[in-house]
Parts: structure tokens; sequence; C-alpha cells
């Protein structure tokens, strides 16, 4: 298993809290993104929401130091006059970066005379991609430019973005493409690696890997609730886990990991960062597993899913603050001080990484299936701000697969059998999942036409 440094933990933490605008009180969206550059210069990009996601306008590339040119569904910029080359296809989540096919969450689309890119484009791809160029800034919440040669000469408006209006260099090859270079124009070993056509980009979708992180709950130290029969959440979610991990990793579509596969403790803030490592750049989901209680209400019984945002009702808060409850141990936090542990302020940020939708869609497919396999009655797909899944930059759901204090469902949740079925349904689910994400808009996904 990946422990992630802390150093990369309070970077997920400032891209949810602070550069996606979040603030105590009413949820906010955010409308601009800093730059900073030599000198403790700095300048504002636009930030836009359309479509449930945050997007900045073609025009900020500009602003960056890339060169831009628009074709016909095709958006094509560079960095520089010598850099990397990136292309993106509208509608798509594909994109090309040089000869590196990647995916976005989202879809760049036309919208007011301008392209809009979803800002995962500037906060994610380019620090990772371009770091000799660009950097995050988690501290503050912003984009920097490192290499000042991309910065404005004195007496330029950075805002004005006319730099990036100058003609994309040309490269060895691309003759037919009037002099707009394609990814397709460097130079390669061997060509039949490469798709160059819309069906090989399709077959190239099909086969890249989707992965798929399982993170069965609590473990080590932290045993999570316990039953009246003495059953404790931490070992049926360890053993749901590794059923689901069994039921899927002969299938060569998908790659899947355990957060951990053995009993021992993984710190709630390091299980959502590992996971997006693991992921990269790849399509991917998020699957913390868990046990319910409700001590005060033995009767209750039932499975319910959450994805991440502001709890509505007292029993979300409830179960939300049951499942933190081991951050606050870890943070060294007094667990009776509410106050301590923001996770609110963080949640009202991530609703623009893109992610939610898919994540409660997700949710929704969970609890489909469960219906099929689990004696107690469907709960239904709820909300809530949990920690775990807080730094998972992908889709992620927390699912709740019965109550531990419900004598009954206490003793069905410790059957192998029945943990084996949750586990088919749970598989079953993330299948269904993947033959929708990512978005397609309603077409088939396809990336840039080479």
């Amino acid at each position: 298993m990946i422990r992630v440094a802390e150093r990369a933990i309070v970077s997920v933490l400032a891209v949810c809290a602070m550069i996606l605008g979040s603030a105590p009180g009413a949820a906010q969206t955010i409308d601009s993104l800093v730059v900073r550059g030599p000198d403790d210069s700095s300048f504002s990009l636009p930030v836009g929401e359309a479509r449930g996601y945050a997007t900045v306008p073609h025009d900020v590339l500009g602003q960056l130091g890339w060169a831009v040119e628009l074709g016909e569904e095709v958006l094509r910029t560079q960095l520089g006059s010598d850099g990397p080359v990136v292309e993106f296809s509208l509608g798509s989540p594909l994109f090309w970066w040089d000869e590196d096919l990647l995916q976005l969450v989202s879809v760049p689309f036309e919208a007011a005379g301008s392209v809009q890119i979803p800002l995962q484009f500037l906060v994610d791809f380019l620090p990772a991609r371009a770091s000799e160029s660009y950097a995050f800034l988690g501290d503050e919440g912003a984009l920097e430019i490192v290499d000042a040669s991309l910065w404005p000469e004195d007496g330029d408006d950075p805002r004005t973005g006319t730099r990036g209006r100058r003609e994309i260099s040309t490269r060895r090859g691309n003759a037919d493409r009037g002099g707009v270079p394609s990814p397709t124009d460097a130079e390669v070993t061997d060509s039949t690696s490469v798709p160059t056509t819309p069906a090989e980009v399709e077959e190239a979708r099909d086969l890249e890997k989707r992965v798929i992180v399982i993170d069965p709950g609590h473990g080590g130290a932290d045993p999570g609730t316990t039953g009246a029969g003495g059953r404790r959440e931490k070992d049926i979610a360890l053993a749901i886990g590794r059923y689901v991990e069994r039921e899927l990793r002969g299938e060569e579509n998908f790659e899947v990991y355990l957060t951990r596969d053995r009993d021992v403790l993984v710190p709630l803030w390091e299980r959502g960062p590992q996971a997006t490592e693991l992921k990269g750049d790849r399509s991917g989901l998020f699957l913390s597993i868990h046990v319910n209680s409700a001590p005060a209400s033995p009767a209750i019984r039932g499975f319910e899913t959450y994805f991440l945002s502001e709890a509505r009702t007292e029993d979300e808060r409830r179960v939300a603050a049951m499942e933190n409850a081991p951050l606050q141990e870890e943070e060294g936090l007094d667990p009776d001080d509410d106050g301590d542990l923001d996770i609110s302020s963080i949640m009202r940020g991530l609703r623009n990484l893109d992610h939610q939708h898919w994540s409660s869609l997700l949710a929704e497919g969970i609890q489909d299936e469960l219906e099929e396999v689990h004696p107690g009655p469907s709960r239904g797909v709820k909300q809530g701000p949990f920690a775990v899944i807080t730094n998972a930059l992908m889709p992620a759901v927390l699912v709740e697969v019965g109550f531990i204090t419900n004598r009954e469902e206490e003793r069905v949740l410790s059957q192998a059998q029945f943990q084996r079925e949750v586990a088919g349904a749970l598989a079953q689910a993330i299948r269904n999942f993947f033959e929708r994400y990512p978005p397609d808009q309603g077409a088939p996904v396809q990336g840039p036409p080479r």
C-alpha cells in the first residue's frame, strides 16, 4: 500500500478548501483563480460554472503562455514556442498531450463564442505534467508560473491574453494539416502503437484500465462500531472488501486495489490521496465500505450509500460524525468539539471538483444492486461530509451495508455467504457504472481526431 506524504495531503486539501473557494456559511462557487509570478506579481483568471462543473474560457491559456488555435470542433494549444502540444476535441473528456492520450473528468464545450475548458486542466494537469513551468501553491490555492519566460514582459497586461494568439510552431509532417501541429507529427519508434483513427481511439479507451480502489473502513486500533454480539465493523468491512477485490481483479479492464488488505489502521486523510495517486490520469472510483450503528434505536436496519456533500438531515449528520470520529483522535482534537474539525467547509468547495454528479449516480447503482441481495430495506442515497472521501479526487462513495446494532442484521452481516453476496452486488454496480462513466454528453466517447 502507498502511504502518501503529509505534503501531498495538505496540497489536496488546499485544492478543495482554497482554490474552490469554500468558506463557512452558505455554499459558494469559485469565480476566479489567482495566478502568481515573479516578484509577488499576480493576476486573476475568470472561472465560470456550466453544466455543473467549473470551467475557464480558452483565452486564459494565452495568459499562461500557451499559443491557441481553434479548428472545427478542435482546440489546439502549445506551451511556448517549442513546448508540448495539447489537443482537445469538443464534447470529449479525452485529449492529447503530445503522444499521451489523457482524460478529464468533464468535457470541453463551446459557449458564448468561447471554448470552455474544465478547470481541472489548469489545477491538475498543468502542475503535474509541466512542473518546470507551473506549480500549485497548496497553502493559498493559487497557480504559480514557475518559468519566468512565460510571464508577460514589462508593460504587458497579463489579463489581455494576447500572447495566446501567436501562430503555433510547425512540426515535421504536418503539411496536410495546414501548418497546425498534431501530436501524430512527432517522431515515434512504432507508429502502429499510436491510435490514428476514431475507431482506434475508441479501442484504446476500451483497453484503458479503470482503477478501482476499495476501502475497508477502520482497522487496527480503530474497530469502528461493535454490535451486541461482539462483531466489529472493521472485520466485516475487510471481509466484504476482499470479496469485492476478488470479484473484479480478473477482469482485463479493471485495476483493483485495497487501501488495506489486513487488520491495520490507515489514517483517514491518507486513504483519499492514496486512491488519487493510484488512479493518476485514468478513470477510477473510490468505494469505502462501512457498517452502520444506531445504539439508541436497535430496531433500525437496512443499507444506504453516501456521496460527498453537506448533510441535510440529523441522521446524515449522525452517520458522518460517527465515521469521522477517528479523525478527531488522529488530529489530537477534542471529540466533543465539532468546531475543530471543519469538514463541512471543505465539502462546499468540493462540489466544484466535478465528481459529485457521478458519485451520486454510483451511489444509486449500489443501492439498486444491494436491493437484490439484502434482506433489509433500502434507506436510499444520502449525502454527508465524510472525511475519508473528501480528498479522493474521483467519483467516491461510502456504503453502509447494514446496522450492526440490530441483532438480526449483525448476525447476517457476519455470515460469509452474505458478505459474498454483498460484494457481488457492489462489483456489479461498479461494472454498470463504468458503462456510463466518463460523461459522453449523449454521444460515443472518443478522443480528438488524429
